[in-house]
């Protein structure tokens, strides 16, 4: 018997990065190509066709695909150039972009007064988090 039906008045997210491959792509590209999710980090490692190993000798080995995924929106895949996210920012601070997000979507739709401060109140102290975050990350080469 299926369950209560999520619907489309929840905010999904889903954080990435580049070590996030296969499965996890399919499963990212799906949601992002039929807008149930927004993608955030980094662009994901592009491995789109499944496949296996096969040993040419001892020392060596190949990978020969077997199949391609086609998704039925785009007509394409993810293979070699992976999921772009929705908004790109370094895996690490990913999951403090999200929070701050879902915060500021849940504030603009309250209603109630204290409730709203009180969310207010943790979306001052996620984003404080996330700038610290964002101070103490290494400049990229």
């Amino acid at each position: 018997m299926p369950g209560k039906r999520f619907g489309d008045k929840k905010e999904v997210y889903v954080l990435t990065s580049k070590r996030t491959f296969s499965a996890a792509e399919e499963f990212t590209y799906n949601l992002k190509n039929l807008k149930r999710a927004t993608i955030i980090g980094e662009t994901t490692g592009g491995g789109a066709h499944p496949g296996g190993g096969r040993r040419l000798d001892a020392h060596f080995q190949m990978f020969v695909p077997s199949g391609r995924a086609i998704n039925p929106i785009s007509k394409t895949n993810w293979e070699g150039t992976g999921v772009a996210p929705d908004v790109s920012v370094p895996a690490d601070q990913a999951l403090k972009v999200a929070h701050v997000a879902a915060l500021n979507k849940i504030i603009e739709r309250e209603t109630n007064p204290e409730r709203k401060q009180a969310l207010q109140a943790a979306l001052d102290t996620t984003q404080k988090e996330l700038d610290e975050l964002k101070k103490s990350a290494k400049p990229t080469p």
